[in-house]
C-alpha cells in the first residue's frame, strides 16, 4: 500500500481540521507520475534524473512528428518508475490517454493537451 502527501495544483491538500490530507494506493502512484511527466528533467536537486522532456514540446505544432514524440516520451518516461511494468499510449481527442499496468493493477491516465496540472 502506498501512501503520501495529497497534492493539490502543485501544493498540499489540507482537511477541514487543517491536518494535511494523504493519498493512499493508486492515487499514490497516478500524482507520482503525473508530477513525473509534467515536470522537467533534472528541475529537482535531490533526483536529477527525474523528469521528463514533455514540457520542451508546451508550444510546439502538433503535427504528426511531435505526437509521435510526445508519446514516446511519456511511455518512456512512466516506464522509469519502478511500479510501472507497462505503458500504452494513444491519442484522443482530449489528449494523450496512457494506459498503464503496475504489478497486477491498471492505472489510465489523460494528459490535456496542451499540457496543464489540475489536482486530483
Amino acid at each position: 500500500m502506498y501512501r503520501d502527501w495529497l497534492w493539490d495544483n502543485g501544493d498540499f491538500r489540507f482537511t477541514p481540521r487543517g491536518d494535511a490530507a494523504l493519498a493512499e494506493g493508486l492515487q499514490v502512484v497516478r500524482q507520482d507520475l503525473l508530477a513525473r511527466l509534467v515536470s522537467p528533467r533534472g528541475s529537482h536537486w535531490a533526483f536529477p534524473h527525474e523528469g521528463s522532456a514533455l514540457p520542451d514540446y508546451v508550444q510546439a505544432a502538433l503535427d504528426e512528428l511531435t505526437r509521435v514524440e510526445v508519446l514516446q516520451e511519456a511511455e518512456r518516461t512512466c516506464l522509469e518508475d519502478a511500479r510501472v511494468e507497462e505503458a500504452q499510449g494513444e491519442w484522443t481527442e482530449g489528449g494523450l490517454r496512457l494506459a498503464l499496468r503496475l504489478s497486477g493493477e491498471a492505472l489510465r491516465l489523460l494528459l490535456p493537451w496542451p499540457l496543464e496540472v489540475k489536482g486530483a
